[in-house]
C-alpha cells in the first residue's frame, strides 16, 4: 500500500513539473534590449557599419623588413693525421652532436662500362659486415649509440659519413673505421645487396625521367667514358659484380692518401685529432690509379633526336643536353647566373614559357653538374604529350635567346640573390656542413670557398653572364631525348628539323633508325 501511494506521488509531482523552455526557438534578442552580454546570432542589419578591432589599423599594414642577417660561412681548420690522411675541422656548439664525413676521391670515374655501379655497389656494402661484425651488429651498435650512418656515391668521389652525440663521438669512431676500412664482403651480404641494386634498377627504368637522363648522359659522353652509365649500375653489370671485385676496388682507393676527414659539430679540435688518430692513424696509403681516361662524345656524327616510346602516355619527358663546366672553372659563377636566369629557377625564362605561358608543363628547369671535370648541363621538362614538339621547339628558341646574351637587370640581380640566399640553408646542420666541405676537398676547392662564395657572386656582370653563355651553351649540337608516345609524336618531332628521329629501349640500346623526317639536322 505504501508503494502504491509513492509511485501515485511521483506522478503527480512530475505532471505538476513545468516544461524546460526549448533552447533552440529562443527569440534573439533585439537590438538595445538586454540581452545578458550574449552576442548578436544573426546577421548584421543592412547598411550597417563593419566591426573593427583595435588593432585593424595595424593589421591593415604588412610589417616591414627586418634588418638583414650577414652570413659569414666558416673556413675549417686544417690538420693531418701521422699517416697524412687530411682533416678539416669546423667547429659548431649550438647542439651537442658531431658529423664525420671520410670523402675519398674516386667514384664511377672508375669503372669500365662492364663495371658500372661498382663504386656506388662497395658503398652500400660497407656496414654489411667486417672481419669482426656483422650487419645486426653494426646496426645495432650505431643504435645503441644513437648514431646515424650513411654513405653517398657521386661521379668522382665516394663519402661514409656519421652523425653522433659528441658524448659518444669516441665509441662511434671506433665502429666507424671499421665498417669504412675493413668491410668482409661476404658472400651472402653481397647477394643481399645485389637484389636490392636490382630491384632499384627496375623502378628506376620505370620511370620516363630518369630514363630520359640515363639516355641523355650517355649521348653526351659517349661509349667510352665511364659517366656514360648510370652510378647505379645495369641489370647486366650488378649481376656480374663479385666479391673479390668489390675488395679489390675497396683496398685499391680507399687509401688515406685519397681521402680526407671532414669533421663539424660540437667538437674541440685539440681533443678530437687523438681521437681521430687511434681510429684511422693505422690506415696506411698505397698507389692509387689515375681515373680513366674520358673521351668526350664524338661531335662529327649527325644529330638525332633519340625517342623511347611509351605508348599512350599522357605527358612526355623532354631532357636536352650537352657537356658543361667543372667545378674550378673561372668562369662557373658566371655560368650559374646564367643558368638561374635561363632555368635555374621557378621564374626562369624555360619555366616561364612552358609552364605560364603555354600551360604545357608543371615545371621545366635546368642545371650544370659539376665535378673536378666537366659535368653535364642539361635542360629538362615534364611536357603534355600533344604539345611534344611545340615544347621542345620552345625549348631551343629559349637557349638561342639565351645564347645571345642578353640579361636585364632585374634578372642579373634576381639570379645573384637566389644564389646568395640559398648559401644560408645549406649550413643549417653539421652533416651538410661536412658534405658541403667533403664536396670542396674532392673537387680541389680552397677551404674558404664557401667565405669567398658572396664576393664572386656579386661581382658577377651581364657581360660576364653573357659571355658565359655565348662560350657554354651550343644549341646546334645539344643532344636530345624525349620519353613519351611516339605514335602521336613523331611525326612533329621530325618535322623541326632537329635531326632524324632515332628509337631506343628504356636501357639506351638502339631499336631502329629512321632517315630525317623534315628538314636537315641543325
Amino acid at each position: 500500500m505504501k508503494r502504491a501511494l509513492l509511485v501515485v506521488a511521483l506522478i503527480l509531482g512530475c505532471a505538476s513539473n513545468p516544461r524546460a523552455p526549448d533552447r533552440a526557438a529562443a527569440p534573439v534578442p533585439e537590438a538595445g534590449t538586454s540581452d545578458g552580454g550574449l552576442a548578436r546570432t544573426g546577421p548584421p542589419p543592412a547598411g550597417a557599419e563593419p566591426q573593427g578591432t583595435p588593432d585593424a589599423p595595424f593589421r591593415a599594414r604588412p610589417p616591414p623588413p627586418s634588418t638583414p642577417v650577414l652570413f659569414h660561412a666558416p673556413i675549417p681548420r686544417m690538420a693531418k693525421l701521422s699517416n697524412g690522411l687530411p682533416v678539416w675541422i669546423v667547429e659548431y656548439h649550438e647542439v651537442p652532436l658531431v658529423a664525420v664525413d671520410l670523402v675519398v676521391k674516386s667514384g664511377s670515374d672508375t669503372e669500365a662500362q662492364s663495371q658500372s655501379g661498382l663504386a656506388s655497389f662497395v658503398l652500400d656494402a660497407l656496414d654489411e659486415g667486417t672481419g669482426s661484425r656483422d650487419s645486426v651488429a653494426i646496426a645495432r651498435a650505431f643504435e645503441d649509440l644513437a648514431a646515424r650512418y650513411r654513405t653517398e656515391a657521386d661521379a668522382d668521389s665516394s663519402e661514409v659519413l656519421v652523425t653522433a652525440l659528441s658524448s659518444t663521438l669516441p665509441e662511434v669512431l671506433q665502429i666507424f673505421a671499421d665498417v669504412a676500412l675493413h668491410p668482409a664482403f661476404r658472400t651472402a651480404d653481397v647477394e643481399r645487396v645485389r637484389e636490392q641494386r636490382l630491384g632499384q634498377i627496375a623502378q628506376i627504368l620505370d620511370d620516363p625521367a630518369q630514363v630520359a637522363e640515363r639516355i641523355l648522359r650517355r649521348t653526351i659522353y659517349g661509349e667510352k667514358h665511364p659517366w656514360a652509365y648510370p652510378s647505379e649500375g645495369t641489370a647486366r653489370s650488378i649481376a656480374a659484380l663479385q666479391p673479390p671485385t668489390l675488395a679489390k676496388w675497396h683496398e685499391t682507393y680507399f687509401r688515406p692518401n685519397n681521402a680526407a676527414l671532414v669533421v663539424a659539430g660540437d667538437v674541440q679540435g685539440d681533443a678530437l685529432l687523438p681521437l681521430l688518430e687511434r681510429s684511422f692513424g693505422a690506415w696506411r696509403p698505397g698507389k692509387v690509379p689515375p681515373a680513366r681516361t674520358k673521351a668526350p662524345a664524338s661531335a662529327g656524327a649527325p644529330r638525332t633526336v633519340i625517342v623511347v616510346d611509351r605508348p599512350g602516355a599522357p605527358q612526355s619527358q623532354i631532357f636536352v643536353g650537352e657537356l658543361g663546366i667543372e667545378s674550378a672553372a673561372p668562369d662557373r659563377f658566371a655560368a650559374r647566373v646564367m643558368n638561374l636566369i635561363f632555368g635555374g629557377s621557378f621564374n626562369s625564362r624555360l619555366n616561364i614559357n612552358l609552364r605560364t605561358e603555354h600551360g604545357w608543363s608543371y615545371g621545366a628547369f635546368s642545371f650544370f653538374e659539376e665535378h673536378r671535370q666537366a659535368g653535364p648541363f642539361i635542360s629538362q621538362s615534364g611536357v603534355m604529350a600533344d604539345h611534344t614538339a611545340e615544347a621542345l621547339s620552345e625549348t631551343f628558341r629559349e637557349l638561342r635567346r639565351m645564347q645571345q646574351g642578353d640579361v636585364t637587370d632585374g634578372e642579373l640581380s634576381d639570379a645573384k640573390e637566389s644564389l646568395l640566399h640559398t648559401i644560408p640553408a645549406r649550413f643549417t646542420s653539421g652533416e651538410s656542413v661536412a658534405e658541403l666541405f667533403a664536396r670542396a676537398f674532392a673537387h680541389g676547392l680552397p677551404p674558404d670557398y664557401y667565405a669567398t662564395y658572396a664576393e664572386h657572386v656579386a661581382s658577377v656582370t651581364k657581360e660576364d653572364v653573357a659571355k658565359a653563355a655565348r662560350e657554354r651553351l651550343h644549341p646546334d649540337r645539344a643532344a636530345i631525348v624525349v620519353v613519351g608516345p611516339l605514335a602521336e609524336t613523331r611525326k612533329a618531332l621530325g618535322s623541326l628539323g632537329l635531326g632524324a628521329v632515332e628509337v631506343r629501349d628504356a636501357q639506351g640500346e638502339a631499336m631502329e633508325a629512321k632517315a630525317p623526317d623534315a628538314g636537315p639536322g641543325r
